[in-house]
């Protein structure tokens, strides 16, 4: 059987372990978390012109680098929790001044929201994230289609989400801190570009009608929001009464 490379498609002789061209492993497209793990945790840090390369498909093109993941081109753009996770990193310092002005009267009440989204909120998304990935896999089961393929699109996706929440949070509390217009319409605004964004991804994904599609994103949005109420309240009645 003739071995190419999955990343650039140069053709491999028997016994090579990396591509001459590229330098990706050469490895079958079933990928394993131990192994989806290992990659995360090689060279952290890094950051070149693969985040170039792979935040614009990111917010541009829904779904695209959750099929490049799948078909074994991975060298050329970020890891997906890298990404992830690099993303969130940017969101979170950029809501932490904000939060600081805000004036709270009691000190009970600055002590629960300074626990609530420095501690708890960006661990909250991590629970999200295979959360959100078994919603995928009730709904798109399919022959051959392992849990990790819904957790590689539940990854990206939130990426996505925190790329937009960054935005919202600039031009809201940077840039038009004082216009409650733009307040009001941002919420609405973020909510209905992340609802098209996730319509288009699974679209790309799934390759389903877009009917179905649009029925299964329903039932989707449901489990999803209940579900985040849940741990959310949960967390917040936690620490508040602790």
């Amino acid at each position: 059987m003739e071995r190419i490379c999955k990343n650039c498609e140069t053709k491999l002789d028997k016994g090579f372990k990396y591509c001459p061209r590229c330098g990706q492993e050469h490895k079958d497209k079933v990928v394993h978390f131990k192994q989806f793990i290992l990659d995360f945790l090689g060279d952290y840090f890094t950051f070149d012109s693969l985040i170039i390369r792979s935040v614009r498909p990111l917010i541009f093109k829904p779904g695209f680098l959750t099929n490049e993941f799948i078909a074994g081109r991975r060298v050329r753009y970020i890891p997906p929790l890298r990404m992830f996770i690099f993303i969130s990193i940017i969101f979170f310092l950029i809501l932490g001044p904000v939060e600081q002005t805000v004036e709270i009267e009691r000190s009970e009440e600055a002590e629960f929201l300074d626990s609530f989204f420095n501690v708890w909120f960006p661990r909250l998304f991590f629970l999200l994230l295979p959360l959100f990935a078994l919603f995928l896999y009730m709904m798109f089961r399919k022959p051959g289609r392992f849990y990790l393929t819904h957790f590689i699109f539940s990854v990206h996706f939130h990426a996505f989400t925190f790329v937009l929440l960054t935005i919202m949070v600039i031009l809201i509390d940077h840039i038009f801190p004082t216009s409650v217009f733009l307040s009001q319409w941002s919420l609405m605004i973020t909510v209905l570009l992340l609802q098209l964004y996730l319509f288009f991804a699974l679209r790309r994904v799934y390759e389903q009608k877009w009917f179905t599609i649009l029925f299964k994103l329903v039932i989707i949005n449901i489990m999803y929001v209940i579900s985040a109420m849940i741990i959310f309240s949960g967390v917040g009645a936690l620490i508040f009464y602790l």
